[in-house]
C-alpha cells in the first residue's frame, strides 16, 4: 500500500497478519502424536520466540471432549495440549485447525512505565503524531490508538526505549528515490517484545542497518538500527508504537478484511517518556520538541541482579 505524498496528515496503517494451520511457510506449526495411552499430544514449533496467542479448533471430535483450546505459548517450541480419551480403552478421533497472532492474552501491562526516547542522548527530537488510516475509509480505530513518528536526521542510530526481547525483524526494502510518500507499507522495522507483554515497534529503518538478532535481549540505549526513509535521505524518520495484545479474544479472523472492516485485537499504549537533561517524564504533544535522557539507574530498572553484574564487568 503506497501513499504519495500530500498536504494530508501522515497516516500510519499497522498492518496485523493472522495465520492458519493451512498457509505455507508459516512461522508456527503444530503437530500431533498419539501416546500408548490412547491420549494424543500436541506440541509447536515457531520462529518467533515471544509470546503467541493460539486458538486450536478440533474438529469431528470423538472420545474427547474438549473442543477448542485458547493457549499463549511462549519460546521456538513446547507443548500445548494433551487429549485425554473418555474411554481409555479406544483411541481419539479428530481433525484439528489451528489460527494464532503474537501477544500474550494475559498481558498486564504497565501504563505509567517510563520509556526512554530511542535516540542517543541529549538529541533533539521533533514528535509527530500518526493518525490510523483506516479511518479514512470507514473503519474504527484501534484501542487507544498511538503511533509516533519521530523526525530524525539521515544515519541517526535508533537505541532500544525499554528492556526486551528482539521477537520480529523485517529487513528487505530500499527507498523509493524518486517518488516521495507520506506512509508506504513496505518499510523495515523491528519488533521488541516486553516483559509486561506490550509490544515496542521500530519502523522505517535503513536496509542491512539492523544491529540485533531474533531472540537477542536488550536494555535502553541498545543499538538497535539505522533511521531510514521512504524515499528521500533527508526525509529521515522513526515510527514508533507500543501495543498488546486485547483480553476478550474469542477468535481470530482477518482473511478477508481490508481497511474498511479489519478487526483490531491489539490495544494501544501512549507511554511516558523521559525527557532533558533532569530526567522529567511526560508523555509526548505532537508537534513539540523534546531531548533524549537516560542514565544507569534508568538503564537498570528492569535488570535482574545477575544481568547487573554482568553489566558490571564489561
Amino acid at each position: 500500500m503506497l501513499l504519495k505524498k500530500t498536504n494530508l496528515l501522515t497516516v500510519l496503517c499497522l498492518m496485523i497478519f493472522i495465520w492458519s494451520g493451512n498457509t505455507q511457510n508459516k512461522p508456527l506449526d503444530i503437530k500431533y502424536k498419539r501416546n500408548s495411552d490412547n491420549s494424543v499430544s500436541f506440541s509447536f514449533t515457531k520462529k518467533n520466540p515471544g509470546s503467541t496467542y493460539v486458538i486450536l479448533k478440533f474438529n469431528q471430535l470423538t472420545n474427547a471432549s474438549t473442543n477448542v483450546i485458547r493457549r499463549t505459548i511462549y519460546g521456538f517450541s513446547g507443548n500445548i495440549t494433551t487429549l485425554k480419551p473418555i474411554d481409555p480403552k479406544k483411541g481419539i478421533g479428530f481433525s484439528y485447525s489451528y489460527t494464532f497472532i503474537d501477544g500474550d492474552s494475559r498481558a498486564k501491562p504497565e501504563l505509567d512505565f517510563k520509556y526512554i526516547l530511542p535516540f542517543k542522548n541529549d538529541k533533539k527530537i521533533a514528535v509527530r503524531k500518526l493518525s490510523y488510516l483506516g479511518e479514512k475509509f470507514g473503519n474504527t480505530n484501534p484501542k487507544n490508538w498511538t503511533s509516533f513518528q519521530f523526525l530524525t536526521e539521515p544515519n541517526d542510530t535508533v537505541y532500544a526505549a525499554r528492556k526486551g526481547v528482539v521477537v520480529k525483524i523485517v529487513d528487505e526494502f530500499n527507498p523509493d528515490l524518486v517518488v516521495e510518500y507520506n506512509f508506504k507499507n513496505e518499510s523495515n522495522y523491528i519488533v521488541v517484545e516486553h516483559e509486561d507483554g506490550t509490544f515496542a515497534r521500530y519502523g522505517v529503518l535503513k536496509k542491512n542497518s539492523i544491529m540485533v538478532k531474533i531472540g537477542r535481549k536488550v536494555y535502553p540505549l541498545t543499538p538497535l538500527a539505522i533511521t531510514g526513509s521512504y524515499d528521500k535521505p533527508e526525509n529521515s524518520q522513526l515510527r514508533f508504537s507500543v501495543y498488546y495484545l486485547d483480553d476478550d479474544i474469542t477468535e481470530l479472523n482477518n482473511s478477508k478484511s481490508n481497511l474498511t472492516n479489519q478487526k483490531h485485537y491489539y490495544v494501544f499504549v501512549n507511554p511516558v517518556f523521559y525527557n532533558g537533561e533532569n530526567g522529567s517524564a511526560t508523555k509526548l504533544i505532537a508537534n513539540n520538541d523534546y531531548i533524549a535522557y537516560c542514565n544507569n539507574n534508568i538503564i537498570e530498572v528492569e535488570m535482574t541482579k545477575r544481568e547487573k553484574k554482568k553489566r558490571l564487568k564489561k
